[in-house]
C-alpha cells in the first residue's frame, strides 16, 4: 500500500471529486463560475462513474496521464535525437522528478495540463498539425495558463517562419484557428475569472526570488526527504553542464544558422514562466508552480538534448555526463520510493470516521476552518449517515472566498450562528476532532 495513494483527499481534490459527481450538463454551467475550464472534470466523471470515487481510484487516473506523459517525452526525445537509449534515461528523469510525481498522485488537473503539452509538442515537431491544434485545443480546455503555452507555440511559429509567412498561410491556419476559436469562445469566461482573482486571491505578491525558488521546487518538490540537498546539487551540475553546450557552441564561427528542432522547448518553458511572473509582479500574483508544470518537461527534454549534443561536440565530456546523469537518476529513484511512502495530506478522512461512530442521527459537524469544509462534506455523504454538514460564516455564503471552491457551496450549507440542543462535532485542520 502507497501511503501517498490512499491518505485523506484535501480540499481542492475533495472539490474535483464532488464537482465531478455532477452531470455533464452542471459541470459545464458550474466551472464556467470557478477558474478552471471543465475537460478533467468531464474525464473523472467518467472514471468515477466506472471505478467509483475512492482515494485510490481518482489518483490513478493523474497517474496514468503520468505515464503517458514520461512515454510522450520519451518520444519527443528519440525524435530529436534519434537515440532510444538516450530517450529512455531522459524519460525516466521526467517519470521519477520529485515534483511531476508529487502531482501525480493528486486528483487534480496539473498532470493532464502537462500531457496534453507535451503531445501538442511531439506533434508540432513531427508537422502533425491538425492534430497540434486539437490538443492544443484540449489544453486551453483543461487549465486557463494553457494560453501561456499557446503564445509560445505562436511565437516560435512566427521567428521560425517570419521569412515565409506567405507560404506558410495554409499551415497557420490549420495549426491556430481552432486553438484561437475556442480561446474566443472561452475569453469572456476567462476574463471574468481573472477579475475575480484581481480582487482578492490566496496567492502572495511575488519577488524575482521565484527563479531561484521555482528552480528548486522543480527539482526537489515540495515535501522534505532526506535526499533532497544531494539530488539538487547534481542538478545543479548537470544544468551547469547543459549552459556550457550552448556556450561552446556560440563561440564556434563555422556553425551555419540553422532553425534549431529544440528551439520550441526553450520558448515552452521561459515564455510561459516569464509571462506569469511579469503579471504577478506588476498587476495580480497569480504564480504558482503547479499551474507552470508542463514548464518542468520541456525544461528536462531540453536539458537531455543539450548533454547530449555537448557529448557530441566533445566527446571527452561523454563519460563525465554520463556519470552524472546516472547518479541523478539513481538519486531521483530514491527521491521518489521516499516521497511515496509519505502521508503529506491532514487526515480529514480519519477525524470524520472517529466522529461518525460515536455521532447520533441529527448531531452536526463545522469543520473549524472553511478551506476543510468540502472534504468534510464529502466524507461525511460518503458515510451515508445521517449527519449535517455546515460551514459557519458570520455574514453568510458571500463571506466564503471563491477560491476555496465557493460554486460548491450552497445557501443551505451555510450557518451564521450555531445550533442549539443538539451535539456540534468541530474538525480540525489537522484531522483532529473535538464536541463544542
Amino acid at each position: 500500500m502507497l501511503p501517498i495513494l490512499h491518505q485523506s483527499y484535501w480540499r481542492d481534490e475533495a472539490f474535483s471529486i464532488l464537482l465531478s459527481s455532477n452531470n455533464l450538463k452542471d459541470i459545464f454551467w458550474l466551472t464556467l463560475k470557478d477558474v478552471h475550464p471543465p475537460l478533467y472534470y468531464f474525464l473523472l466523471h467518467f472514471w468515477i462513474k466506472l471505478f467509483g470515487d475512492a482515494e485510490y481510484i481518482t489518483r490513478t487516473l493523474s497517474l496514468l496521464f503520468h505515464f503517458l506523459l514520461a512515454l510522450t517525452c520519451f518520444f519527443i526525445i528519440k525524435h530529436l535525437l534519434k537515440n532510444w537509449r538516450v530517450a529512455i534515461l531522459g524519460s525516466l528523469a521526467i517519470f521519477l522528478n520529485p515534483f511531476l510525481l508529487e502531482y501525480a498522485f493528486e486528483a487534480r488537473s496539473y498532470t493532464l495540463f502537462g500531457l496534453l503539452v507535451a503531445v501538442s509538442t511531439l506533434l508540432y515537431l513531427k508537422k502533425r498539425y491538425l492534430l497540434t491544434s486539437t490538443f492544443l485545443t484540449l489544453s486551453l480546455l483543461t487549465h486557463n495558463f494553457a494560453v501561456f503555452f499557446f503564445a509560445g507555440f505562436i511565437t516560435h511559429w512566427l521567428v521560425v517562419n517570419h521569412q515565409r509567412l506567405k507560404q506558410k498561410l495554409w499551415q497557420s491556419l490549420i495549426l491556430f484557428t481552432l486553438p484561437i476559436l475556442s480561446f474566443i469562445g472561452w475569453l469572456q469566461v476567462l476574463w471574468n475569472q481573472w477579475v475575480k482573482v484581481a480582487e482578492g486571491f490566496w496567492i502572495e505578491t511575488q519577488s524575482s526570488s521565484i527563479f531561484v525558488d521555482a528552480f528548486r521546487n522543480f527539482f526537489q518538490g515540495s515535501l522534505d526527504y532526506p535526499s533532497k540537498d544531494m539530488l539538487y546539487n547534481l542538478t545543479l551540475i548537470l544544468v551547469f553542464l547543459t549552459g556550457a553546450y550552448w556556450l561552446i557552441k556560440a563561440v564556434k564561427t563555422d556553425q551555419q544558422s540553422k532553425p534549431n528542432p529544440s528551439s520550441i522547448l526553450v520558448y515552452l518553458f521561459s515564455l510561459p514562466f516569464l509571462s506569469v511572473y511579469i503579471i504577478s509582479a506588476f498587476w495580480v500574483s497569480i504564480y504558482h508552480e503547479r499551474f507552470l508544470l508542463p514548464i518542468l518537461p520541456m525544461f528536462i527534454i531540453w536539458a537531455v538534448y543539450s548533454l547530449y549534443k555537448l557529448s557530441s561536440l566533445k566527446p571527452s565530456f561523454t563519460y563525465l555526463i554520463f556519470a552524472f546523469s546516472i547518479a541523478y537518476l539513481l538519486f531521483n529513484l530514491q527521491s521518489a520510493e521516499e516521497i511515496l511512502r509519505k502521508t503529506t495530506k491532514p487526515a480529514i478522512n480519519y477525524g470524520i470516521d472517529q466522529i461518525l461512530t460515536t455521532a447520533q442521527d441529527g448531531d452536526v459537524i463545522v469543520p473549524e476552518n472553511n478551506l476543510n469544509f468540502l472534504e468534510t462534506k464529502y466524507y461525511v455523504q460518503r458515510s451515508g449517515k445521517n449527519i449535517s454538514v455546515y460551514a459557519y460564516s458570520e455574514k453568510g455564503l458571500d463571506e466564503i472566498p471563491f477560491y476555496i471552491g465557493k460554486i460548491l457551496f450552497n445557501p443551505e450549507d451555510i450557518i451564521t450562528q450555531y445550533p442549539e440542543n443538539t451535539n456540534i462535532w468541530i474538525i480540525t485542520p489537522d484531522g483532529g476532532y473535538y464536541l463544542k
